[in-house]
């Protein structure tokens, strides 16, 4: 038999105070914190009230708490913000009200404060901030605590933070104490994601603060995605950051109206820093809100319809819809439960089986604005009118708290809504064409679209057939959605200076300013062009030779292939999927291959730039690349080069005298020569950084058998030399100095990753015969010097990090401790008696004890997570470690009349 759930009458808490003239009220909620606890939400509600005051009105007992008194002009912008603060010790306590203001003068953001001592005594105080922003203030709220290593012990000061969130979408963090601005985020962190037309007439609708594991549990459905953000792992009972979750309305360049859902991360003392957007169904703009974080459940009332949509990893889906008409406000008591206010009852429904649970009238009729539902009384408060009201929701006793949260289908019988019966036909709505919907994405399989891709490649063979190059570049032009230059305008440019007129045959492609210009295109178009552009041959077993090759190198085909990314070795492979059926090891012949292939193409090596940085590469494609790039500026040392230097260093000693005619000869070639290899070494050097940065993201083990396979032992030796120069150029290596261009902070990390693969990929019988290749260098140094100053060079490295994180640690001590300095200072200038207080220290040469782990092991040898009641369990079991008592000077001394000390005793 279902248990019914009860809805008690409606009553009047107090009557508040009438706003001076169209002003309005405003109320929100409460919370509560005692130093080195969790904040919890108090029973308690904050009352705005315009031109009249701010006032705090305690639920159980309906008796005010506090007041502030406001001037007449005083227009309150958003809901308050109040915050009780309890030190661990002693039954003081202060109370922080923040407000939003408007006059006709200025905006400010108001504390105030009411400081209640432990003989009943109060203190009231207020400080205001006037925003820089001229837009007005939509949402306060408070940050988490600041605790640091730094922090005293009796540093009972909240040190919190205050999150002020402006209609435009400008994010400013204040200090809760003195209201300066810490720092500030434009609205570009919102609008960095969505369409730069819309950015300007960005509208936040919803604010709300959580926590970093509440996001991970509820909208990412427990998968950690904000791995990456945080340096610590996220944990409930730990590490578990504040998360400002916004709401924002923007308007699309075709006049629609997009909501979307940013998830931003509140670093202390940093600004706020945007880790994930999601676009949400598009809402009216008298969208009412309601987003629980922990559940993953984003609730909506437009007219009367009430939306509940869920989100999976992210995305999300809408669940159910109940049509409740008269609806004004609701508040999400539970899963299964939600309490809904018309201007005639009060109603609690089930969204899920669509029910109506329990429902009581109310005495007048008007329109009701709920606050807050306090789930432990079960009260519900809202705003009817100039009235406080509240109502009680009692929900089923002989359930356990699971049961009554999820409901029961039982609970829904005889109780379903109505639905509207219509009798006449449903008629179809007519609905626009969608601009995106309406064609077909690039080669999806259709009879008209295999059709029309034969059809075409027929024709572009045609062409090629009868070797009329311009006419199929413009084919593929066309295909490729590219524009080409005229025919005036391309005759015109290919005259040279000299008169000689360059090759008009081939038309010239305008390229677009970014890759991500390039429209979608038909795969099976870019197989094609990949199978023109290229060749593959079978050369014998033995030869060497290699089987890719470039007919068409001049060809602006090939220029767009390697430009718009498509040169990946699966496409290749796609390309020529008859011929590299049956090789077992295409993807490392294509990916070894592809690399010397462009160079010699293109011997600038700006091609082989494009193609690594805008295509997707493997670990094999890097390595080739970076080994013909070393290679080209002659980083490796071989056998033949250094033949050929012994050589002509001999030569050198018995050769006859140049004449000065040959010498100056050979000195303007020499400088020729160098100024063509400064151009053509900046493309090197640029491929070369490229390569790196992607060769360490790629995986460690793929890494070191692409370098075992295409590299020589030497040849991993010399890469090895380039990255220990690397790290003493960065300047890891030597003494701080100021740059203008300072190296990043990440290359440290990608050097060391570099060179742990290299070592890996010698392997113990490499280094073993390691003596061998170093008397083979021209070096001809022995493996414990090589040894010796690779030691030295990490050694330094290591120092510089370890100097590093003490000048940090430093920097740290002395800014906590001007914070500390400049806060004593304020509180002294009011004139305050200041009490020292005797502070147990922990004696030098001690240490405390390790802290309680958050997991256990259970017999079986099961891993299970500690509760909190278990955690306290363990630390009341604790034996003080050190402890401190006071010895009476007279007992030192020996006063007569006292007792004799351990040392008299032993004389």
């Amino acid at each position: 038999m279902a248990s019914k759930l009860q809805i008690h009458t409606p009553y009047v808490l107090t009557t508040l105070a009438t706003p001076y003239g169209t002003g309005r009220h405003v109320a929100g909620e409460v919370f509560g914190q005692k130093q080195g606890l969790k904040r919890r939400k108090r029973s308690e509600v904050a009352v705005a009230i315009d031109g009249v005051a701010v006032c705090i009105y305690d639920v159980l007992s309906s008796q005010p708490v506090t007041n502030h008194n406001v001037t007449i002009e005083t227009v309150f912008t958003c809901p308050p913000y109040s915050l009780r603060w309890r030190p661990s010790l002693g039954k003081s306590a202060c109370r922080y009200t923040y407000v939003s203001t408007t006059t006709s003068k200025e905006r400010q953001i108001t504390l105030l404060k009411n400081e209640l001592s432990a003989d009943g005594t109060s203190t009231l105080s207020s400080l205001s901030h006037t925003p820089r922003g001229k837009t007005p203030i939509v949402h306060l709220c408070a940050g988490a605590a600041q605790t640091s290593q730094h922090s005293l012990p009796s540093d009972e000061l909240p040190n919190h933070e205050i999150i002020a969130v402006a209609s435009d979408g400008t994010i400013i963090g204040l200090d809760g104490e003195t209201l300066d601005e810490k720092w500030s985020s434009a609205p570009a962190i919102l609008a960095q994601k969505l369409a730069s037309s819309s950015a300007s007439r960005l509208q936040v609708d919803f604010v709300q603060a959580t926590t970093a594991a509440d996001v991970i549990e509820g909208l990412f459905g427990g998968k950690n995605e904000l791995s990456g953000v945080f340096q610590d792992n996220i944990n409930r009972e730990g590490f578990n950051p504040d998360i400002l979750l916004i709401i924002t309305s923007s308007t699309t360049p075709e006049g629609a109206t997009q909501q979307d859902l940013h998830i931003l991360a509140l670093l202390s003392g940093r600004q706020a820093q945007s880790i994930f957007v999601m676009r949400l169904p598009s809402f009216p703009g008298s969208t009412k809100y309601q987003l629980d974080a922990r559940s993953g459940t984003l609730q909506t009332l437009v007219d009367g319809l009430l939306s509940s949509y869920t989100f999976s990893s992210g995305s999300p889906h809408l669940e159910t819809r109940l049509q409740i008409p008269g609806m004004a406000s609701f508040l999400r008591i539970s899963k299964s439960s939600v309490l809904a206010a018309t201007p005639e009852t009060f109603s609690v429904y089930n969204p899920i089986f669509r029910s109506l649970q329990a429902a009581t009238p109310v005495d007048s009729e008007g329109e009701c604005q709920l606050i807050s539902y306090f789930g432990a009384r079960e009260i519900a408060v809202g705003l009817r009118g100039s009235s406080l009201v509240a109502v009680q929701v009692e929900a089923p006793k002989n359930r356990n708290s699971k049961r009554r949260a999820e409901g029961l289908l039982t609970d829904a019988i005889r109780r379903g809504l109505p639905r509207e019966q219509s009798g006449t036909k449903r008629i179809r709505g007519e609905h626009q064409a969608s601009a995106v919907l309406e064609r077909a994405l690039p080669g999806v399989l259709s009879d008209t679209s295999s059709a029309e891709f034969q059809n075409g490649v027929a024709k572009a063979d045609e062409l090629l057939s009868a070797k009329d190059l311009r006419a199929w570049e413009e084919l593929m032009a066309g295909t490729f959605k590219v524009q080409i230059k005229s025919t005036e305008v391309q005759e015109t440019a290919s005259t040279a200076t000299n008169g000689v007129v360059a090759n008009i045959h081939l038309p010239e492609w305008i390229w677009p300013s970014s890759r991500a210009d390039y429209a979608q295109v038909d795969r099976r178009w870019v197989f094609y062009a990949i199978s023109k552009v290229f060749t593959w041959t079978q050369p014998a077993a033995d030869s060497g030779e290699p089987r890719l090759a470039c007919p068409l190198a001049a060809s602006s085909v090939l220029n767009y292939l390697v430009d718009a990314g498509h040169l990946s070795t699966s496409n290749i492979k796609s390309a020529f999927k008859e011929e590299t059926c049956e090789l077992d090891n295409a993807d490392d012949i294509i990916a070894s291959e592809m690399p010397p292939l462009l160079a010699q193409i293109d011997p600038t090596m700006a091609l082989l730039l494009g193609y690594l940085s805008g295509t997707q590469l493997g670990s094999t494609e890097l390595v080739s690349a970076v080994k013909l790039l070393l290679h080209s500026l002659g980083l490796f040392e071989t056998p033949s080069n250094l033949g050929q230097k012994r050589l002509l260093d001999a030569a050198a000693e018995g050769g006859d005298e140049e004449t000065d005619a040959i010498k100056m000869e050979l000195d303007k070639a020499e400088e020729e020569l160098q100024i063509t290899e400064v151009h053509l070494s900046g493309h090197r050097f640029r491929g070369l950084g490229v390569a790196f940065g992607k060769l360490a993201a790629c995986p460690a083990v793929t890494t070191v058998q692409s370098l075992r396979r295409l590299f020589r032992p030497e040849e991993i030796i010399g890469l090895l030399n380039v990255l220990r120069a690397e790290l003493i150029k960065d300047g890891w290596t030597s003494d701080y100095l100021e740059e203008i261009e300072a190296p990043p902070d990440g290359s440290l990390q990608l050097i060391a990753d570099l060179m742990t693969r290299c070592i890996d990929a010698v392997g113990l019988g490499g280094w073993m015969a390691f003596d061998s290749v170093l008397a083979s260098s021209a070096r001809n140094e022995d493996t414990s010097d090589y040894f010796g100053r690779f030691n030295l060079e990490i050694s330094s490295a290591l120092q510089g990090i370890n100097d590093s994180i003490q000048l940090q640690s430093m920097l740290a001590e002395a800014t906590s401790y001007a914070k500390r300095a400049r806060r004593a200072l304020i509180e002294a200038g009011k004139g305050m008696p200041t009490t020292v207080h005797f502070t147990e220290q922990l004696p030098l040469g001690l240490k405390t004890d390790v802290k309680i782990s958050t997991e256990r092991i259970r017999s079986g040898g099961e891993i299970v997570q500690r509760s909190s009641r278990d955690i306290g369990q363990a630390i009341s079991r604790r034996r003080a470690v050190y402890s401190l008592q006071r010895i009476p000077e007279e007992l030192l001394l020996g006063v007569k009349g006292s007792r004799e000390t351990v040392v008299q005793e032993a004389k």
